[in-house]
């Protein structure tokens, strides 16, 4: 007889709670509305996208998972900061790119909430995963120059390292902060010209 699956495997309280955490800074609202809103929906997607069988704990690391987020709230206030001086600036417009970034993690459900957390940061939005490429394609504004799109990859590579570090393992987080030096070593010899924003993707928007 098959052996059934227990609901703590299907939707994890951590999880859940994790996801609508990110809804309700997505929406940047925090009363009862949102939380209800969000938690329905975090619901809907653990049901209907389940994750592997193993139990996943986001908060067994809570101090690593509160250094993160006051990294992430360091990087919303800079990231604000910058898009507004960009926009002033330009007077009323900002120049945007798509760079691609390496993905750091093998591990599904943390390459999920890396993205998200990347996509909070105003001026910064994953557009697509190229999960078989291991590639993030991301936009983000700000960006004149090569050096600007190289502080734009790393920006997200460190990111995407700090997340890691706090949700998934000892060996992963490891294994993640490898690829990320790997990554800039690569593009700082110019062997490796992923991290580029693409001829043409570079734009001015008037926002």
């Amino acid at each position: 007889m098959a052996k059934r699956t227990l609901p703590g495997t299907r939707v994890a309280p951590s999880l859940l709670i994790w996801l609508v955490l990110v809804w309700l800074l997505l929406w940047g609202t925090f009363d009862v509305a949102s939380l209800v809103y969000g938690t329905l929906v975090a619901l809907v997607v653990l049901v209907l996208f389940p994750l592997p069988s193993h139990r996943w704990n986001i908060f067994r690391r809570p101090l690593r998972l509160v250094t993160v987020a006051l990294y992430v709230v360091v990087d919303l206030f800079g990231s604000a900061l910058r898009f507004l001086a960009d926009i002033v600036r330009n007077g009323g417009s900002v120049s945007a790119a798509i760079v691609h970034v390496p993905v750091l993690s093998d591990v599904d459900h943390v390459i999920a909430s890396a993205a998200n957390v990347v996509s909070l940061a105003p001026g910064k939005f994953v557009l697509q995963i190229d999960r078989p490429g291991g590639i993030w394609y991301v936009y983000v504004t700000g960006v004149h120059t090569g050096p600007d799109v190289d502080k734009a990859v790393d920006d997200v590579l460190d990111m995407q390292r700090a997340v890691v570090w706090a949700v998934a393992g000892d060996e992963e987080a490891s294994a993640a902060a490898g690829r990320a030096e790997e990554a800039k070593r690569r593009r700082r010899t110019g062997a490796d010209r992923s991290g580029e924003a693409d001829h043409g993707d570079q734009e001015r928007e008037d926002r």
